[in-house]
């Protein structure tokens, strides 16, 4: 049978609208370089970029390296 009732949820947002963040930056531990502190994110549409940081208290740490490419292995 066909429902003829409108859907229950309607879009808020078109799929033109979103935004995605590309990493382009990679902040690693100095000492242990396979440890990832934060990534920098580059936002296509807007072109703004933000940086996430993956320590325990989510902020950013003393000492890290920044690179744009991450080793292959």
């Amino acid at each position: 049978m066909t429902s003829t009732e409108a859907p229950a949820l309607k879009r808020t947002i078109l799929p033109s609208e979103f935004d995605i963040g590309t990493p382009v930056e990679w902040m690693v531990d100095p000492n242990r370089r396979e440890t990832i502190l934060g990534v920098t994110y580059e936002f296509s549409q807007t072109g703004e970029r933000k940086t996430v940081w993956y320590t325990p208290n989510k902020r950013r740490p003393k000492r890290f390296v920044v690179v744009s490419a991450l080793p292959v292995g």
